[in-house]
């Protein structure tokens, strides 16, 4: 009698574990199947894409500000915030402490005259 229900409960473990790998082999096969692979692969390459371009956007963007800048320093209308700020002296941005060299102050000389700054 205890072979028969070791026997039994050997056969049932058995018949379970040939479930749940069926299961997963399915499930295995169904991830690689053709159609899976290259909507994932599609997937992948639009978000490499879309970055792609954010990062150009970016690019262009920075390349931009930065022209006007050296535009300004050419047009001499950079007014540098070291020649305001005296020794000891914060500068705050938003509320944040920084690094007065690092402030570029833009002006725009014809609205200067036009109120006769």
């Amino acid at each position: 009698m205890r072979r028969l229900g070791w026997f039994v409960a050997g056969a049932a473990a058995g018949a379970g574990a040939m479930r749940m790998a069926r299961r997963r082999v399915r499930s295995a096969v169904r991830q690689l199947s053709p159609r899976n692979v290259a909507g994932r692969v599609e997937q992948r390459v639009r978000s490499k894409v879309d970055e792609v371009g954010d990062a150009i956007r970016e690019g262009r963007a920075a390349k931009a500000n930065r022209e006007r800048q050296l535009r300004a320093v050419v047009d001499n209308r950079v007014d540098p915030m070291t020649d305001h700020v005296g020794p000891g002296d914060t500068v705050l941005v938003d509320g944040e402490p920084i690094d007065a060299g690092r402030v570029i102050v833009l002006r725009d000389r014809e609205r200067e005259r036009a109120h006769g700054r």
